[in-house]
């Protein structure tokens, strides 16, 4: 019969770690889905971009909630995403933060604009 009771205080004082784990392992999956879901988006942007539709640009990134900003050098332009994310995991939360930042950026050519 001791056995059983050390068992379960065993697994009672583990059990605390496991959960933080599981709920670190949630948080970190989650940032890797809004990557790959901010670069579907950079791709969206950049394909309004060059199809000078400025209009529905802004519209898709407010609707997205993402923060969008363009740097231009001679004729290339930098398009670049951030989107935050809210880290739950009390362990992960005091390593990244309470928001998380992550960002998409792309560089493309539009060539001379007085030429066209």
């Amino acid at each position: 019969m001791k056995e059983k009771g050390q068992a379960l205080v065993e697994f009672i004082l583990i059990l605390p770690v496991i959960l933080l784990i599981f709920m670190a392992l949630i948080d970190v999956g989650n940032i890797f889905i809004q990557k790959l879901s901010l670069n579907d988006a950079m791709q969206t942007v950049t394909d309004l971009y060059q199809n000078d539709e400025k209009k529905e640009l802004l519209a898709y990134v407010a609707n997205e909630e993402l923060v969008y900003d363009e740097k231009t050098n001679n004729d290339m332009v930098t398009l670049i995403l951030q989107k935050n994310i809210e880290i739950s995991a009390p362990g992960l939360s005091n390593v990244l933060g309470k928001n998380y930042t992550i960002e998409e950026a792309k560089t493309i050519y539009v060539g001379d604009k007085s030429e066209q």
